[in-house]
């Protein structure tokens, strides 16, 4: 699905010397200096890549890595791969950067006390994408528009471009859904625990680090991020039924989305997981979608499908440019 953008960018004055953009995952740290300038890729400290390491370390070589990067007077645009309060960048916490711990970090205060040259702006990856998925792929008549990641977290962020606004609630969130609880089973074992360290949590099955325990669950080697797709490419009954049961939350989260919000006239869908294992992930969750649940479900059609739900490959969508978007105020956050 490809459409004219439904709003265009603010023009900006700022210099590009002065224009910092950064994206941090579970996985890697991108930062970017310059409008087009090259991007610079680094392992993100996070407990994803350095196990055992302890939080605060964690959190002081983020806020190192970044304000060592700035330029002197920047406009710099964070996007970070944890649940945060959009209206004072105050973190709330991420599974894969510093697992189970709810204590509460103000990356945009630190970050702000640390280089008080800098005007920082905090944004969630996902808001970022969100952003930048509007920009590209939102027509004129898109009531409402929405964006899923599912990659090493998972969640869903919403839009309403009749007003160009991203609600949130008190705490300045919205979309968290990587760690609701799943309704749909997926085995008769105990719940599997998520990053967070609450069992049953749909990161715990459909991310990428649930994708793994539900392989070592069902009996398949370690290793399982490379084994995967060949395997299914090559009609593996296990493989695809690790599948099926990754995409089934994912599906119910959708099919919950929609049945709540009639408006909800496009979402896009990326994150590691969704591209990596491109085709046969698409085929699965469209035909889980398309299957009737009840005489007030008949199921969604493929052409319904076509028109609502785009697959993003990594070029698709760029939180680097989401971030800028949202610091120039192509979004607004709206409490």
């Amino acid at each position: 699905m490809t459409a004219a953008p439904a709003v265009d960018p603010p023009t900006t004055d700022r210099p590009e010397a002065a224009r910092f953009a950064a994206d941090l995952g579970g996985t890697w740290l991108r930062i970017r200096t310059g409008h087009g300038g090259t991007v610079d890729r680094r392992p993100a400290p996070s407990l994803l890549n350095f196990p055992g390491a302890p939080i605060a370390e964690l959190r002081d070589r983020l806020v190192e890595a970044l304000a060592s990067a700035a330029p002197e007077g920047a406009d710099a645009a964070i996007s970070c791969g944890a649940a945060l309060d959009h209206t004072t960048g105050v973190l709330y916490g991420s599974g894969p950067l510093w697992g189970a711990t709810d204590e509460p970090f103000d990356l945009a205060g630190a970050l702000r006390h640390t280089r008080p040259d800098v005007t920082w702006s905090v944004v969630n990856d996902l808001t970022a994408g969100l952003a930048d998925f509007v920009r590209r792929q939102a027509a004129s008549g898109t009531r409402r528009a929405a964006y899923l990641t599912v990659s090493s977290g998972i969640a869903l962020r919403t839009a309403d471009l009749r007003d160009r606004t991203i609600p949130v609630d008190e705490q300045g969130l919205q979309g968290e859904v990587g760690h609701l609880p799943t309704t749909t089973p997926v085995d008769d074992g105990d719940p599997l625990v998520c990053e967070c360290g609450i069992a049953g949590h749909v990161a715990a099955y459909s991310s990428g680090p649930g994708i793994e325990r539900l392989a070592l669950r069902a009996g398949a080697d370690p290793g399982v991020t490379g084994w995967l797709p060949a395997a299914l490419a090559a009609g593996d009954p296990l493989a695809h039924r690790i599948l099926r049961a990754a995409v089934a939350p994912i599906a119910h989260l959708l099919r919950t989305a929609w049945f709540l919000d009639p408006h909800l006239d496009l979402v896009g869908i990326g994150g590691g997981v969704a591209t990596g294992l491109g085709a046969p992930y698409r085929s699965e969750l469209r035909a889980q979608l398309g299957v009737a649940t009840g005489y007030a479900d008949r199921g969604f059609s493929g052409q319904w499908l076509d028109r609502r739900l785009v697959f993003c490959s990594t070029a698709d969508v760029d939180c680097l440019r989401g971030a800028e978007l949202m610091r120039d105020g192509f979004l607004a956050v709206a409490p």
